[in-house]
């Protein structure tokens, strides 16, 4: 016999399409026609400013662009005229209106003409010590639009036909002097093409003369005089960058009296360029007392050994990186260049190495990486004590991992997670102590007795006697 559709399954595809209908999507939105949107529109727009103003730039977009950019410009300088603190919840709405602006100026004005555009997206730069003195910033929303528009500041100098180099050094160096919030702080990098050779040694030798006057630093007080040496010598190192001259920023970074900071930074462009000799000669300058870097500078080292040829050195530092801080990063690449004959004494002799690692935790971590679950929990059996039951982080995860092959040791980690809390009374963590002794409790039944293993109804027995009075652990625990 045929099945007649049921009435229930064309009620519920009525209600679909109706769904379907009255959802507010753009197409849906079209098919109630331009006259209907339109007269929607103008009533929404005599309640909301913020609707209307963008409706206005839409409308000179379209039909009068040549026009767009001076109503961009009157917007901008009436926000800059504007004095009342911007609350938290204003921030985003005003950091997206200033990007649309932004996007408007470099997209559509910049196609009808390039100067008004720049003259636009100056403003715009200009506008952020206003903004920011009567706002909180915290969320980054306008700091990383007005960092773009001064970006994009830079692109649009390029694009301007015949624009004298000595023009844009000057408007890059009046913006950069009155920068106090480092909205400019990438400004220069995008100069590259307005500034072109003529620019850019014009600049470099402004810079140069501005260093040279600057009076020699006092010593570690004389602040004023130390930041005004390190944002000139910052430009020449960023002009150089730019004009792609790793020689100019080397003689930048001599120009400084913090060289060792910088080591690293001139051994990047240098391999970068081909000169791995003259790299290494720049890493080979790191002593211990200049190398707080020497953990970043470590792979530089690698590399510029493996570029010259120098095998043997680049894998004997791979191993001294493993040693002395257990990277599996730096074990697995030094792996990787030996024989498969080597590969397993080199293995064993990698493994006795982290056990007896003196930072346990790390240790444990590494262990439960490789992976090598039976050396992880005899690290716990043997080094319980010098596990910080604090390190939850470490000894959580570790637990977990170890629990279903290994449950002895679990619980031992269990127990010092639930115990550092109790001893230090941090009753904002017993919820978390709480569900860790509850995974002891699961365990309880799989402990066996070897070295002298405290049962679980023990353990609850000492922790109630020591910590009897922190009721509310107790009343999570339920025990």
């Amino acid at each position: 016999m045929a099945r007649t559709p049921s009435t229930k399954t064309a009620t519920r595809k009525s209600a679909a399409s109706a769904k379907v209908g009255t959802t507010v999507t753009k197409d849906n939105l079209k098919a109630l026609g331009a006259d209907r949107l339109a007269d929607l529109l103008v009533e929404l727009s005599e309640q909301d400013a913020v609707l209307t103003r963008k409706l206005r730039m839409a409308l000179t977009a379209t039909h009068a662009k040549d026009k767009l950019g001076k109503e961009i410009e009157k917007r901008l300088r009436t926000i800059q005229r504007s004095r009342g603190f911007l609350p938290w919840d204003r921030i985003k709405p005003l950091a997206t209106e200033l990007d649309t602006l932004r996007r408007s100026i470099l997209d559509d004005v910049a196609t009808m003409d390039v100067g008004q555009a720049i003259s636009a997206m100056r403003i715009l730069v200009e506008l952020a010590p206003s903004v920011y003195e009567r706002s909180d910033d915290s969320s980054g929303y306008l700091s990383d639009v007005f960092r773009e528009a001064a970006t994009d500041l830079g692109t649009l100098w390029g694009r301007q036909a015949g624009r004298d180099p000595a023009l844009t050094v000057r408007d890059l160096l009046t913006l950069l002097d009155a920068d106090g919030y480092g909205t400019c702080d990438h400004l220069l990098a995008s100069c590259g093409e307005a500034l072109g050779t003529a620019g850019a040694t014009m600049l470099r030798a402004t810079l140069l003369a501005r260093l040279h006057d600057l009076p020699a630093s006092k010593g570690k007080g004389d602040y004023r005089t130390d930041i005004a040496r390190m944002q000139t010598l910052g430009r020449l190192k960023d002009l150089a960058d730019v004009m792609g001259d790793v020689d100019a920023y080397i003689e930048a970074v001599n120009l400084s009296n913090r060289q060792s900071a910088s080591i690293g930074d001139v051994a990047r462009r240098l391999l970068d360029t081909g000169r791995a000799h003259e790299a290494l000669e720049w890493l080979n300058r790191e002593t211990d007392e200049t190398s707080r870097l020497r953990w970043e500078n470590d792979d530089l080292r690698i590399e510029a050994c493996e570029a010259v040829g120098d095998r043997d050195q680049a894998q004997s530092l791979r191993w001294k990186v493993f040693r002395d801080r257990l990277s599996l990063s730096h074990w697995q690449a030094y792996q990787r260049h030996l024989s498969d004959y080597d590969a397993i004494d080199a293995e064993e002799r990698a493994l006795n190495h982290i056990r007896k690692f003196p930072v346990r935790g790390v240790a444990l971590s590494t262990l439960l990486e490789w992976p090598a679950l039976d050396a992880a929990a005899r690290l716990v059996r043997e080094h319980t004590a010098e596990l910080d039951g604090r390190d939850y982080g470490t000894l959580r995860p570790a637990a977990d991992r170890l629990s279903e092959s290994y449950p002895n040791e679990a619980t031992l980690l269990y127990r010092l997670l639930v115990e550092a809390v109790l001893d230090k009374a941090l009753s904002r963590y017993y919820s978390y102590a709480a569900k860790d002794l509850a995974s002891c409790r699961l365990l309880a039944l799989m402990l066996t007795t070897a070295d002298g293993m405290e049962t679980h109804e023990a353990f609850v027995t000492r922790l109630k006697a020591q910590h009897k009075r922190k009721l509310g652990f107790w009343t999570l625990v339920g025990e």
